[in-house]
């Protein structure tokens, strides 16, 4: 009887650590920038290998697109800024040089990853990784570009 009293505590005292644990955000991990191939070349993509991109609208370490609201929403809801953990730098992932990594800040007090000085994006309708078919999509008073690895825009 004192076993299953015991288990039946060790057990109670286990699922509340669990759901402490499930309840507490999880940290954000470092952004991982990494060259792909694509229907047209390499390109970047984040970790998970889906296309980031850049805005014409935006200025070298300016994210324009936190700004702006359009009438199918908000550009940042839809162009998600690739983003770092606090108190982390972004990672070179294969095919990538760590030199032309580096962060803006953003009014929220994030930090964007910038590549050679320019935000980078991913876009919430992608389907899939190494997505090209929205190179030079017209959104938000500006045209969205991916980069090859060495930092030139992909049309």
């Amino acid at each position: 009887m004192k076993r299953i009293q015991k288990l039946v505590a060790c057990t109670a005292v286990a699922g509340a650590g669990l759901a402490a644990l499930a309840a507490m955000p999880m940290a954000a991990q470092a952004a991982t920038v990494e060259a792909r191939e694509s229907m047209r070349g390499p390109i970047l993509t984040n970790a998970a290998g889906f296309t980031l991109y850049i805005f014409t609208a935006d200025k070298k370490h300016i994210d324009h697109c936190v700004f702006i609201e359009g009438i199918y929403g908000s550009c940042p809801a839809i162009w998600p800024p690739l983003e770092v953990a606090e108190g982390e730098l972004p990672t070179a992932g294969m095919g990538i040089k760590s030199k032309f990594l580096g962060t803006t800040t953003l009014p929220s007090g994030a930090k964007q990853v910038t590549f050679k000085k320019h935000p980078l994006y991913t876009y919430s309708k992608d389907v899939g990784p190494a997505e090209t078919s929205y190179f030079g999509f017209p959104a938000f008073g500006g045209l969205w570009y991916g980069l090859s690895s060495k930092g030139k825009v992909i049309k």
